[in-house]
C-alpha cells in the first residue's frame, strides 16, 4: 500500500471491494461511496470519520473470524501516514483483527517513531534486512550471463550486497552486452547516482557530507576523520552514529569506518568535478 494517499481511506475501500468481506458489509448496511470519498451508513449518505468506519468494518470481520494485514511499502513521516499509525494503536487497544507490517529506510522509521505520539513502535517487532549474501549474488550472475566464477564474483563485490545495485548492475550488464566493461560501469554509476544517491545527498548535512567526502579520499580512521572536520570527539561520535543510523557507513575495526553503499566513494569523487 502507497503512503503517499490517505490510507485509512484506501483501506476501507479495499476491504469494501473484497469480493469474500463485501456480503458482511451490505448485511450491516455499510455502504461507501469511493467516487466521493464518503460513507453512508444505514444508507444516509452523510460522510462521518473514516477511522470510525474502519473501526465498524473491522469489528464485523472479527465476528467473521477473518483477520486483515496492512503492508505500507517506502514508510515516511509524513501527514499521511501519522494519523494511520495512530488511529492503528487505537484499534490494537479495542483488539481489532488488525495487523501492520512497514518497510522502509532506517532513518525514516526513526523519524516516525519519535512523533510524540507514536513512541510506541519503539516496541514493535523491528527486522533490520542485512545485505544479499555475495556468493549468492555471484552464482545468480554466473547463471544468468554464463560467465566464470572470477568475473561472478567482481560484479557480486561491485553491489556490496546492495539489492538494489544487483537489479541494477545485472541490467546494465545485460543491456550492455558487448560494450565496453568502462560502458557498463558508468551506466551503473549513473543508475545509483539517479535512482538513489542523489536523494540521500540532498537529506544530509553539511557536515555529514563533509565527514562522507573525506572518506572518498581514502581516509577511513575516525580519528584522522575528525581531524581534518577540526570537531571535539563528542561532536565527532554525533555524526559517525548518524551516518551509521542512515545505513551510509559502519564501522571496520576498531576506531575505523567504510561506506555501506557500492561505488558511493567513486560517486562522491564525480560529485566533487561540479562543485
Amino acid at each position: 500500500m502507497c503512503s503517499e494517499r490517505d490510507i485509512l481511506q484506501t483501506i476501507a475501500s479495499a476491504l469494501y471491494e473484497n469480493p469474500i468481506l463485501k456480503p458482511l458489509f451490505s448485511k450491516a448496511d455499510i455502504n461507501i461511496s469511493i467516487a466521493v470519498a464518503g460513507v453512508s451508513i444505514h444508507q444516509k449518505n452523510v460522510p462521518v470519520d473514516m477511522a470510525v468506519t474502519v473501526g465498524k468494518m473491522l469489528s464485523l470481520i472479527k465476528t467473521a473470524g477473518k483477520r486483515v494485514l496492512i503492508m505500507l511499502d517506502e514508510v515516511v513521516n509524513n501527514e499521511f501516514v501519522r494519523p494511520f499509525v495512530s488511529q492503528y494503536q487505537i484499534y490494537i487497544r479495542e483488539d481489532l483483527p488488525i495487523y501492520l507490517l512497514m518497510t522502509g529506510l532506517y532513518d525514516n522509521i526513526s523519524d516516525l517513531q519519535n512523533e510524540k505520539t507514536l513512541t510506541f513502535l519503539y516496541r514493535m517487532p523491528k527486522i533490520i534486512l542485512e545485505p544479499l549474501g555475495l556468493y549468492l549474488v555471484s552464482q545468480d550472475y554466473k547463471k544468468v550471463f554464463n560467465i566464470s566464477d572470477e568475473e561472478a564474483v567482481e560484479m557480486a563485490k561491485l553491489t556490496k550486497g546492495y539489492s538494489f545495485a544487483f537489479q541494477a548492475l545485472g541490467y546494465m550488464r545485460w543491456k550492455y552486452d558487448g560494450e565496453p566493461w568502462e560502458k557498463v560501469l558508468d551506466e551503473y554509476d549513473n543508475q545509483l547516482d539517479r535512482n538513489v544517491y542523489a536523494k540521500l545527498w540532498s537529506e544530509l548535512s553539511d557536515k555529514d557530507r563533509e565527514f562522507l567526502i573525506i572518506m572518498s579520499e581514502g581516509i577511513e580512521d575516525v580519528s584522522m576523520i575528525r581531524e581534518k572536520l577540526n570537531m571535539k570527539s563528542n561532536q565527532m561520535a554525533v555524526y559517525r552514529r548518524r551516518l551509521i543510523d542512515k545505513g551510509l557507513i559502519r564501522e571496520n575495526g576498531h576506531g575505523k569506518v567504510i561506506y555501506c553503499l557500492p561505488r558511493f566513494a567513486e560517486i562522491i569523487k564525480k560529485w566533487q568535478l561540479f562543485e
